[in-house]
């Protein structure tokens, strides 16, 4: 099999977003030592949009003003395109902002403080085949027996990369019900995102998707952080050089450069084929972790990324995408 250029800088690219999006698991435990987590969504949503900022406003001053964004595929989406504040566009933000981000962010915080680790890692491998169930009835993208076999393949190098030990999984012990559900509806929200920011990328850049589903986000987070988790002067006084260590983490590059690079994926690909390669962060953490905490990466764990990597690519270079 030959791998084109394109498919190598794709490949390449989603190793480099999931690596990045690896390190947030990290960053979220620190910085859940001093805060909740709707605090913590709130306050990388707040510098996650201060960071993308200059960046959207240095591409809008670029931008010539017969370019107008994207490319559109049909004529809906340029009249759609032509009017920022038409009712679609205000609805696809809303849609990205109050049924993708905060959801996908919050509970998933919540649910693994209320479930088992194995439980929470296991119900997690659902992202992707979530997001090609979406994608297929939503964008109407093409799910051929070769993309199920990529995802199948990516499926198994995790579980052997994870090692489960199943008979400490309990999906159905009322004690973790709660928490495996939030975790569920988490994953839910996450494959709606990445299907929804598909529709917008139609009409907008990467940058105004990310600014503004990062905006709408943070504005729906103040309730929930005011009436579940009061912020205080003092408790933020109190947080370490560590804690905005970590937050810079999730915000600059978990939440800030991955995102970007993700969407620039996402255009180029299918949902169905950019979203195998989350498979990849499980083996990618490992190797964070054997960097920084220099934990010990067995063969098994070689064995079980190889193979997720090779579903990847699968994924991306033996199936076109449906647009």
């Amino acid at each position: 099999m030959q791998i084109s250029r394109r498919t190598a800088t794709d490949v390449g690219l989603l190793v480099l977003v999931n690596g990045m999006w690896a390190a947030q698991y990290a960053a979220y435990k620190v910085a859940t030592e001093k805060m909740g987590p709707v605090t913590v969504s709130a306050w990388t949503f707040l510098m996650a949009s201060l960071v993308l900022l200059p960046f959207l406003v240095r591409e809008r001053r670029a931008r010539p003003p017969s370019a107008g964004g994207p490319a559109r595929t049909t004529a809906e989406d340029c009249a759609a395109a032509a009017r920022p504040w038409a009712r679609r566009n205000i609805q696809g933000f809303l849609m990205i902002g109050l049924a993708g981000l905060v959801p996908a962010s919050v509970l998933l915080a919540w649910g693994i403080d209320r479930s088992t680790a194995s439980n929470a890692a296991l119900i997690y491998l659902m992202v992707p085949i979530i997001t090609a169930v979406l994608a297929w009835l939503v964008l109407a993208e093409r799910m051929t027996a070769v993309r199920w076999a990529s995802l199948g393949v990516s499926l198994l190098g995790v579980l052997v990369l994870s090692d489960f030990n199943w008979r400490e999984l309990q999906f159905a012990n009322s004690r973790f019900l709660l928490g495996n559900l939030m975790v569920l509806l988490a994953c839910a929200a996450s494959s709606f995102y990445n299907v929804y920011c598909k529709e917008l990328l139609r009409r907008f850049t990467p940058l105004e998707v990310l600014v503004y589903g990062y905006l709408i986000a943070l504005v729906a987070s103040l309730p929930l952080l005011v009436w579940v988790e009061p912020l205080s002067g003092q408790a933020v006084r109190g947080y370490e050089l560590r804690v905005w260590i970590a937050l810079g983490v999730l915000s600059i590059f978990s939440w800030g450069l991955a995102m970007v690079l993700w969407m620039f994926v996402l255009k180029r690909l299918d949902v169905s084929q950019a979203s195998v390669s989350i498979y990849l962060l499980p083996f990618l953490g490992v190797l964070i972790s054997a960097l920084t905490l220099h934990e010990r990466i067995t063969p098994v764990m070689i064995a079980g990324g190889v193979i997720t990597l090779a579903g990847t690519i699968l994924m991306t270079s033996l199936e076109p995408t449906s647009a």
